[in-house]
């Protein structure tokens, strides 16, 4: 084997083991979103809603089951956010699996972990980027948790015709919160006179979402859409789009997935080397983190920053559970280690446990860390954070 051929085996190994612990990290999420209250009240809607339960008996017709579409979901390898809203899909399909059949999803931010994550839970991933311009020949639901308000365009053209518009609905952002939003900023063109025209025979109902700041961030504006056109309405003599434009989706969606995780390097070091506190760049990438590095060393902290690294493991027979930390610059200069045994048998536990060790010895001055990096290899742990810090903001 060759050099290149070597390069590209290991490659191929990282790939692989990071989709691993991908899938772990989304079975995780997924037990959490179950267990959610907007989740309990999607199905409630789904089950008891009578105006629901009208509108998809009227789109199942002859059917047995409804096809879903995905789109703009984003990367699961770089947002949790993204990971949160699958699951939301998963659950859907595993608990009304007598109304959704195939799923089939596409963005042009996935990644090759991505691709194989959808694979090995029964997703069909899409190799041509429809630009969300694709005509229904079959009841469909469109599941779009964070489209460009063009993309909702594109699709609502596409279908431009009662016999197509009648077989598709949509869980997405608020029409009438995307109008106003458009309106406000003076937009114009073939999507808002497409809003516009459609919203009159749109039933759309909200997902409330108010009890709790992490699913406010996650589905502020979120809503079920069903359209209901007369048959006999040619939509396009009734309800003419006279301004057409195309859209041209932004560069920056079309990056390959190593280009994105070299973009959000760059942009992640240089708000590190600004004079932005902590909190002030947990308000900015708290939701998000980048892949796993395909690198054999580490990337050093920028100046001013401290590295806090963590481990923790519960006990096990005789053996007590142990925790530890180590503080380095960015030199990688030691500036202080710690360690201590704790009686518990869960490694999370363990972690927190070092992560407390390691924050009371910040508050003492030991080190003084006006800005530190926490980094930990439990992937349960960095969501129970992920989490924690998402409803605490």
């Amino acid at each position: 084997m060759n050099h290149g051929e070597n390069m590209e085996s290991n490659i191929d190994y990282h790939i692989q083991d990071e989709a691993e612990r991908l899938l772990k990290e989304i079975e995780l999420m997924t037990k959490n979103v179950e267990n959610s209250k907007l989740y309990a009240e999607l199905c409630f809607d789904l089950e008891q809603n009578e105006t629901i339960q009208q509108h998809l008996f009227r789109h199942l017709g002859s059917h047995s089951r409804i096809q879903l579409v995905i789109y703009s979901l984003g990367s699961m390898g770089y947002s949790f956010h993204s990971q949160f809203q699958l699951a939301i899909v998963l659950l859907l399909k595993r608990n009304f699996s007598n109304l959704i059949g195939n799923i089939e999803v596409y963005d042009p931010a996935m990644s090759p972990t991505d691709i194989i994550v959808f694979k090995e839970l029964g997703i069909e991933v899409l190799t041509i980027d429809e630009n969300c311009k694709r005509q229904v020949q079959k009841p469909t639901m469109f599941y779009m948790p964070y489209p460009d308000y063009n993309l909702i365009g594109n699709l609502l053209g596409a279908n431009w015709s009662s016999s197509c518009i009648n077989q598709i609905f949509l869980l997405t952002n608020s029409f009438r919160s995307t109008l106003n939003v458009i309106r406000q900023c003076d937009f114009s063109g073939e999507t808002v006179q497409r809003l516009e025209r459609i919203f009159g025979f749109t039933t759309e109902i909200d997902i409330q979402t108010s009890y709790d700041m992490m699913y406010i961030s996650l589905f502020s504006v979120f809503s079920w859409h069903f359209f209901d056109v007369d048959p006999d309405v040619d939509m396009e003599t009734s309800l003419p789009v006279t301004e057409i434009t195309e859209y041209k989706r932004d560069v920056k969606l079309g990056r390959s997935w190593l280009d994105m995780q070299r973009c959000l390097e760059e942009n992640l070091l240089e708000y590190m080397q600004s004079d932005m506190t902590s909190e002030e760049l947990a308000q900015i990438f708290g939701e998000h983190r980048g892949p796993r590095h395909l690198r054999c060393n580490s990337v050093p902290p920028p100046p001013g920053w401290i590295n806090l690294n963590i481990y923790g493991i519960g006990k096990k027979g005789d053996q007590p559970g142990r925790y530890s930390g180590a503080f380095q610059d960015e030199t990688g200069m030691c500036l202080g280690r710690y360690s201590g045994t704790i009686h518990v048998d869960d490694n999370v536990i363990a972690g927190l446990e070092a992560l407390r060790h390691g924050l009371i010895r910040c508050t003492e001055g030991k080190p003084n860390a006006q800005k530190l990096i926490v980094e930990s290899d439990n992937l349960y742990l960095s969501n129970l954070l992920i989490v924690a810090l998402s409803q605490k903001k």
